[in-house]
């Protein structure tokens, strides 16, 4: 089609859509005319095809064929008002973060009424359909967010593939558990109005809170089945009662390996000597959050606890069947008590387990994620880090030379020298950054973690 448009001088515009980018669609099915017509096609099958008639391919085949373009001709009416300088003004107007005191983001309707009234902004009024026009044009969508969870955990990456690699060669009894707290008994006020022909339900907005309870779900990965217990909150020691009742239901020759997030319940030294117990091991006091959870790694025992890294909660398996319940049996659901809430939980489970568990498959090998770290904190860095916090600067200062350490291979060079260069860019506004921070601790960890950053930029020079 290149060459086509070559030939018949086509070529496309460097205008802003809205302009005469708006009419390329339109001169490449003129061009498709043209061209299909020149093949021998009748001129009632091309019109067919291209949804015009035949008097249209007519016309922009002679014109193409004597030496024209397949442009617009001017035409009569009021000069275009929405020039390219307007155009693009407009699109950086309504993509502001902040727009006004207090206003996180423009809608259309207020975007047109302000410009308006503040006609020196852009020289002209604009519609809000001329708006929606510019921003459709350039897939703009500013009204558009997406949650996103940036690693921050300095061992995220080997940790990550350790637990790939237990859900890849998995042991016979391998458990997932997680609780999922204050889940609320929600008493809806309004009856629901049952589906009709042409519409959905229709559920009453105001609802009375009669209470919570925690759910703690242990699921097998290997057949999908989920034991599951409510309790009213989920302290140590609701845990290691839950944690007991489900040990004593597995082979007591049987290694059980059990996946869970840092919680701190999950590590507290009352769990630690629940799992000494039950492994028939004698267990020390460790101080230390970091020591106990080395402990309950070891696997010179019958119970091994594998832990996800920090924020890293979604290689948990067990969190893709939360959202199984949530959406199955919580959404929209309306109790009269927490007792209710709570056997409706059960009911589901025990419809799960006998009608619908499944094994659950991990297929995810973590590949490409590293340079996506490297890249997200490139764009962080991009803008202003006033608003980034020290603790989060400091596990990414920490975080990259790891990354170069175990994965250099999978970033390109050109990456780290873009690093390299946004780092000595932002220099004084990153060290302003951790001087302002209060907390001598995290002060002390942030300089240390900066002089252990920059001894690595310093090998891309």
């Amino acid at each position: 089609m290149q060459k086509v448009r070559n030939q018949w001088g086509v070529t496309p515009s460097p205008l802003l859509p809205g302009l005469a980018g708006a009419e390329l669609p339109r001169i490449e099915q003129r061009v498709q005319m043209a061209v299909l017509l020149g093949q021998g096609c009748p001129a009632s099958i091309v019109a067919r095809f291209c949804g015009v008639d035949r008097g249209t391919v007519w016309r922009w085949s002679a014109r193409l064929a004597d030496g024209g373009d397949g442009w617009d001709g001017p035409r009569s009416g009021r000069p275009l008002q929405l020039t390219e300088d307007v155009c693009i003004r407009g699109m950086a107007f309504y993509c502001q973060v902040s727009p006004l005191p207090g206003c996180r983001r423009w809608s259309l309707r207020w975007a047109e009424a302000y410009l308006k009234e503040h006609e020196e902004i852009l020289g002209c009024g604009i519609s809000r359909s001329s708006l929606q026009r510019l921003l459709v044009s350039q897939a703009l969508s500013p009204h558009r967010h997406k949650y996103f969870l940036q690693i921050t955990d300095p061992d995220f990456f080997p940790k990550m593939e350790s637990l790939i690699d237990l859900y890849l060669h998995p042991p016979e009894y391998l458990f997932c558990l997680d609780e999922c707290p204050c889940i609320q008994a929600l008493q809806r006020c309004d009856p629901t109005l049952k589906a009709d022909e042409g519409h959905p339900d229709y559920v009453g907005f105001d609802y009375k809170r009669l209470g919570t309870t925690d759910l703690f779900a242990i699921l097998r990965p290997s057949n999908g089945q989920v034991f599951g217990r409510c309790r009213p909150g989920h302290a140590v020691g609701t845990l290691c009662d839950v944690f007991r009742e489900h040990v004593v239901l597995q082979p007591t020759d049987a290694e059980l390996h059990y996946v869970m997030d840092n919680l701190t319940p999950h590590y507290h030294d009352d769990f630690c000597a629940l799992v000494a117990e039950l492994s028939g091991v004698e267990y020390a006091r460790r101080r230390g959050g970091a020591a106990r959870r080395s402990w309950l790694s070891s696997t010179d025992k019958r119970i091994v606890v594998h832990f996800t890294p920090f924020h890293g909660s979604w290689l948990n398996l067990v969190e893709i069947w939360f959202g199984i319940l949530k959406q199955k049996c919580l959404r929209d659901l309306s109790v009269t008590s927490v007792a209710e809430l709570i056997g409706v939980i059960e009911s589901f489970i025990g419809t799960w387990d006998d009608l619908y568990a499944h094994p659950f498959t991990w297929k995810y090998t973590g590949e490409g994620l590293p340079l996506k770290a490297v890249h997200r904190f490139h764009h962080l860095l991009r803008d202003p880090v006033s608003p980034m916090d020290v603790k989060f600067l400091t596990r990414q200062l920490e975080l990259m030379p790891n990354i170069a350490r175990d994965y250099r291979r999978e970033i390109p060079v050109s990456d780290w020298r873009e690093l390299r260069d946004l780092v000595t860019l932002k220099r004084e506004e990153l060290l302003a950054l951790i001087a302002a921070e209060p907390g001598p601790r995290r002060k002390k960890r942030a300089l240390k973690a900066w002089s252990q950053f920059e001894e690595f930029v310093a090998e891309w020079n």
